[in-house]
């Protein structure tokens, strides 16, 4: 989809509508969702990690209400057109069960983590998911109300297919009571007024010098436009792929994920590299940083990004024993730079052709520093 858009358009104005274009199928979905009581976890990349909290003698209601919204989401937005031929097409995987929260970072910045058994099962069954399905996977299977649903097993699996269930009037009634409410929390988020109200934008510009930084600080309310957030810029984009050991335990996983966050904030700091994304699956742990951001742009920023990732890369390798191997990616150019998400829900990003080639490099060269041209 990425490169159609900029072959239509130029790398500029193609990266420009493919940001625009996933902006608005993403909130579409999240809309869904946030209607139906789930809140965003994480954004990783064409992937969101919705949650729904429960009291465990609830979770196979739980499930079921999840089961509705996947389905709702699936009629309404599992397939939709772009302008450069290419369909965009949803799929939806499904886990259940307890996890834990794991913060890292330094006292300047912290990100947070999820980890367990049901973030590696809500992984397995969205990939074992085709485009316009849901799928649940085997622990959710074993909890659900079993006997409402029409289900597909998968072979050599324990995770199953779900068709759609035949929701009684009554749960149907209850359910978009439910909605309606949480409709209006939405609109309230957005700073969407009555008619007549007011609904005036309000911004400060602030210099700040803290930490040694001359940038602009800006106070926005909950009316001010989102897009105002967003730009093209040239940037350079820094994958790490930490390749964690299986046996890893929590308390271990958390001194091996926040020594390594404190080792890269340390060695980032001084280049004006910011950490963007952090992402915990089953295959390691992942770190997104950007060189060049607003207000922190230095010359020569490839040269500094290439120093970090050199010294990233052997520091997590030999200090960090719990680490099987290191890999690191690293391309400039011009990407997107704003807010993705839902105006409930959102968070400041890259997107582009750049961001997409060095997430491909630091996959196919792993235990390696690698660059582009």
């Amino acid at each position: 989809l990425t490169e159609k858009f900029v072959q239509r358009s130029g790398t500029d104005r193609g990266t420009d509508e493919l940001a625009q274009t996933l902006n608005y199928y993403l909130c579409d979905i999240l809309e869904e969702m946030l209607i139906f009581g789930g809140d965003i976890l994480k954004f990783a990349g064409d992937a969101v990690l919705v949650l729904w909290r429960t009291p465990p003698q609830e979770l196979a209601k739980t499930i079921s209400l999840v089961l509705q919204c996947s389905w709702q989401i699936q009629q309404k937005c599992g397939s939709r057109d772009t302008r450069v031929g290419q369909k965009v097409q949803l799929k939806i995987g499904i886990s259940a069960g307890s996890m834990s929260l794991l913060t890292v970072g330094d006292r300047r910045r912290q990100y947070f983590l999820i980890c367990g058994q049901v973030l590696g099962e809500v992984c397995e069954a969205e990939q074992l998911a085709n485009a316009g399905e849901v799928v649940l996977s085997a622990t959710s299977w074993e909890l659900c109300e079993q006997h409402r649903l029409r289900t597909k097993r998968l072979a050599g699996k324990r995770a199953v297919k779900v068709g759609q269930k035949k929701w009684c009037i009554a749960e149907v009634e209850f359910s978009r009571g439910q909605r309606n409410k949480r409709k209006c929390t939405l609109r309230r988020q957005r700073g969407e007024t009555e008619p007549g109200g007011s609904g005036a934008a309000r911004l400060c510009a602030l210099s700040s010098e803290r930490h040694g930084r001359r940038a602009l600080v800006f106070q926005l309310d909950d009316s001010m436009p989102l897009g105002l957030f967003s730009e093209l810029r040239p940037v350079t984009s820094l994958f790490i792929q930490l390749r964690l050991a299986e046996d890893n335990r929590t308390v271990n996983l958390y001194t091996t994920l926040r020594n390594a966050s404190r080792m890269m904030l340390e060695i980032l700091c001084p280049h004006k590299g910011k950490i963007n994304k952090v992402l915990l699956f089953d295959k390691g742990c992942t770190f997104l940083c950007v060189f060049g951001l607003p207000g922190e742009k230095l010359p020569c920023e490839s040269l500094h990004a290439l120093q970090s990732a050199i010294q990233i890369f052997n520091l997590c390798s030999t200090m960090l024993r719990e680490i099987g191997a290191v890999s690191v990616a690293v391309t400039s150019g011009m990407v997107f730079c704003g807010v993705t998400g839902h105006p409930a829900r959102y968070e400041y990003t890259v997107i582009g052709q750049k961001v997409n080639l060095a997430a491909r490099m630091m996959v196919h060269y792993p235990g390696l520093v690698s660059c582009d041209a």
